[in-house]
């Protein structure tokens, strides 16, 4: 028990960016943050009043700190690519956070029985170039059955596949985009909420880009995750059928309306339409000078026009357990962040 409660705490505290100390002084110093160490070391467990002075200023049921680690999943594991420039308070306590979600993911899975396996992996073939990866990309298009057309929710057909996909709220002003990891052949995709969904569909294939491919040595590998995502979103061939095999320009109309229907943003097309010598290098950095100079052409470029996309299968099963009385209301409000109030709103409005 001095174990589950132990490690419980020091997740919880890394959730809340806090240090030992930190916490010993949010909780108003009624225990040392020797004492604070003890109870992380399984060395001792707290008296009552401390315990809810810990849940209190952790913001977690007290219940929190003595639930078994049915499944477990090693956050340190967790990869945050180059662009992400977090610090390491903040980078530990987004990894711990994710890790308790997929912890509640699983365990609701194993109660429905609703685990579903993901079989796709293409590390059977090294990738070093371009082609290898838009190659690829559209091997899985097609192993997906996703024909031509742009991809409605890319965030259902992988959930529906077997990945784990978990939103996180982060503010990061555009330093965190998302993460990856497979432990226990379990694949997660970690997104940020807050992206714009063109941003967020071009991760979630990025991130996948990592968990399925293999690549050569001294290759650039985040920009051939990138190549795949793009490729993945909007097939060369279609783009070359939409725009043309050369142009000397494209207008902003046609990047925008393709951004309509297959989700992906304006400067992604554009690099895409470098990268396949549609446009040359010139016209491109053109572009980007211009896109540098004028604050109203960048806000009509970035501006988001597509759909947003959330993750739902976390939650559809949890209301399917609560449904068909596997879990109780309270544990389903637990397994939510939601109050027992709002749970049972949703029950009465279904």
């Amino acid at each position: 028990m001095e174990n589950v409660f132990g490690k419980r705490l020091a997740n919880a505290r890394k959730i809340k960016c806090l240090s030992q100390r930190e916490l010993c002084e949010q909780m108003g110093c009624i225990v040392s943050s020797n004492a604070i160490a003890k109870y992380e070391a399984g060395k001792m467990l707290p008296s009552s009043t401390v315990l809810i002075a810990l849940s209190k200023a952790l913001d977690m049921e007290v219940d929190y700190f003595f639930r078994p680690f049915t499944f477990q999943i090693d956050a340190g594991k967790f990869e945050f690519r180059k662009k992400s420039s977090l610090g390491v308070k903040q980078e530990n306590a987004l990894k711990e956070a994710i890790a308790a979600q997929v912890e509640k993911y699983l365990e609701v899975e194993s109660i429905t029985n609703d685990y579903k396996r993901f079989d796709i992996d293409f590390r059977d073939e090294t990738i070093s170039t371009a082609n290898d990866a838009r190659a690829l990309a559209n091997r899985l298009r097609e192993q997906l059955d996703l024909g031509t057309d742009g991809i409605p929710n890319p965030i259902d057909v992988l959930e529906n596949r077997g990945v784990k996909i978990i939103e996180m709220e982060v503010e990061t002003n555009g330093k965190f985009d998302g993460s990856c990891i497979c432990d226990n052949e379990i694949p997660v995709i970690v997104l940020n909420k807050n992206n714009s969904p063109e941003r967020k569909r071009l991760t979630i294939f990025h991130e996948l880009a990592h968990l399925i491919l293999s690549f050569a040595d001294n290759t650039d590998t985040e920009k051939l995750c990138n190549i795949f995502a793009n490729e993945v979103l909007l097939p060369s061939a279609v783009l070359k059928q939409i725009v043309g095999e050369r142009r000397k320009d494209i207008s902003l109309v046609e990047l925008k309306d393709i951004q309509r229907l297959y989700g992906i943003s304006v400067e992604a097309v554009m690099i895409k339409a470098k990268q396949l010598s549609i446009i040359n290098e010139n016209r491109y950095r053109s572009f980007c000078i211009s896109l540098n100079k004028s604050a109203i052409l960048k806000e009509k470029v970035r501006e988001s026009v597509y759909p947003e996309e959330h993750t739902t299968r976390y939650e559809r099963i949890v209301y399917k357990a609560l449904s068909d009385e596997l879990i109780s209301v309270s544990k389903a409000a637990n397994l939510l962040n939601e109050s027992i109030d709002t749970v049972l709103g949703h029950i009465n409005m279904a």
